[in-house]
C-alpha cells in the first residue's frame, strides 16, 4: 500500500507541475487602468478629417508553424501558423511603419530552416522605412526589428525612428556584431510613459510587460480605428479567451514576458476593451489567419504601396 500511496504522490506532483507549466494562465476578474483609449481618442480629437490615415497595410513578410499551446495555454489543437509582418499608416502628412519584421537568416534559425520567407516583401519594408514619416516597433524582440536593427542604410531611417529608452537599449542584441550602426545609437529616446500624439490619428504608450519596451499604438482613421497590441497576445484566442502564454514559453524562451502578471491584466483589459468597443480593430502581430481574415474583408490592406512615381 505505501508504494501506490508513493506513486500517488508523484503522479499528483506531475500533474500539478504540468499544471502550473503549461494551463495556468488565466488573466484576473478584473483590470482597470491598462489602456486609456478616452485618452486615446482625446489627443486626436483635434485633428482634422483631411490630416486622418486612410488606411492600414499589413506586409507579409515570413511565416512559420509553431504549437498552439505555446501561443495560448491549454491550446492543444494542433499548431498554429504564425505571421512575421510590418505594418503601414498610410496618411497624408506620411505614412508610419511599425515593426520591422524579420530578415531570412533569423527566421531560418528560429523556424530551424522550415519558415517560409519573402524577400521581396522583406526588401518593401526596407524601402518604406526610407521614405517614411515615422517608423515604430511594438517592441524589441528580434522577429520585430531586423528591418530597423539590420537596415542597410542606417543614416536613411535614423531621423523617422521613434524608439523608448528601453527599445533602444533592446536592439544592439539584433544588430550586426552586437552594435547599432552610430546614426540609429544616437536617437533621442522617445517618453511614452503617458499617451503621446506621434501624428494625425496615432497616439502611442508605454505597455510593459511582455518586454521592458512594450508599447500600444492608437490609429484614429478616416474609417475606423485600430490598436497595435504588438505581442501582448500572439493569437486574438488570448485576447478572447483572457488566457496568456504557458509558464513553460517562459522559462524557454529568454526575454518573454518577464513581467507575467502584468501581461495578464493587460489581456484581461483588451478582453473588456474589445466588448465594450466592438469597433475598435485590434491587432497582434502573429495571427496569421486573423491578420488575413481582416484583409479579406477590407479592414486591412494588403502589402505596402509602392512609392510615387517620379
Amino acid at each position: 500500500m505505501k508504494w501506490l500511496i508513493g506513486v500517488l504522490v508523484v503522479l499528483a506532483a506531475l500533474a500539478g507541475l504540468a499544471w502550473f507549466a503549461l494551463l495556468d494562465a488565466n488573466g484576473p476578474a478584473r483590470a482597470e487602468g491598462q489602456f486609456d483609449l478616452a485618452a486615446y481618442r482625446a489627443l486626436v480629437a483635434g485633428d482634422a478629417p483631411q490630416t486622418l490615415p486612410s488606411e492600414v497595410r499589413v506586409q507579409f513578410v515570413g511565416s512559420s508553424e509553431a504549437p498552439g499551446f505555446a501561443a495560448e495555454a491549454g491550446g492543444f489543437g494542433g499548431n498554429r501558423t504564425f505571421t512575421y509582418n510590418s505594418f503601414e499608416i498610410v496618411s497624408p502628412s506620411g505614412n508610419t511603419i511599425i515593426d520591422g519584421a524579420v530578415d531570412q537568416a533569423t527566421l531560418t534559425q528560429m523556424s530551424d530552416g522550415k519558415g517560409h520567407f519573402d524577400a521581396a516583401a522583406y526588401s518593401r519594408v526596407l524601402d518604406a522605412m526610407t521614405r517614411a514619416a515615422h517608423v515604430m516597433i511594438t517592441h524589441e524582440h528580434l522577429d520585430h526589428v531586423m528591418a530597423l536593427a539590420r537596415h542597410p542604410t542606417p543614416a536613411a531611417i535614423a531621423p523617422r525612428l521613434v524608439l523608448t529608452r528601453a527599445q533602444l537599449d533592446g536592439l544592439p542584441q539584433h544588430a550586426p556584431s552586437g552594435q547599432l550602426a552610430p546614426e540609429i545609437a544616437a536617437v533621442q529616446p522617445a517618453d511614452l510613459t503617458a499617451p503621446t500624439r506621434i501624428a494625425p490619428g496615432v497616439v502611442a504608450q508605454a505597455a510593459p510587460g511582455h518586454s521592458a519596451g512594450t508599447i500600444v499604438i492608437y490609429v484614429r482613421g478616416a474609417q475606423r480605428e485600430y490598436l497595435f497590441i504588438g505581442d501582448i497576445a500572439w493569437v486574438m484566442d488570448s485576447v478572447r479567451d483572457v488566457r496568456g502564454r504557458p509558464r513553460l514559453v517562459h522559462w524557454l524562451m529568454s526575454g518573454v514576458d518577464p513581467d507575467r502578471p502584468a501581461v495578464l491584466r493587460q489581456l484581461r483589459a483588451l478582453h473588456d476593451m474589445a466588448a465594450a468597443e466592438p469597433d475598435l480593430v485590434l491587432l497582434p502581430a502573429h495571427d496569421d489567419p486573423y491578420l488575413r481574415g481582416l484583409v479579406s474583408n477590407g479592414v486591412l490592406g494588403e502589402g505596402f504601396l509602392a512609392p510615387p512615381a517620379n
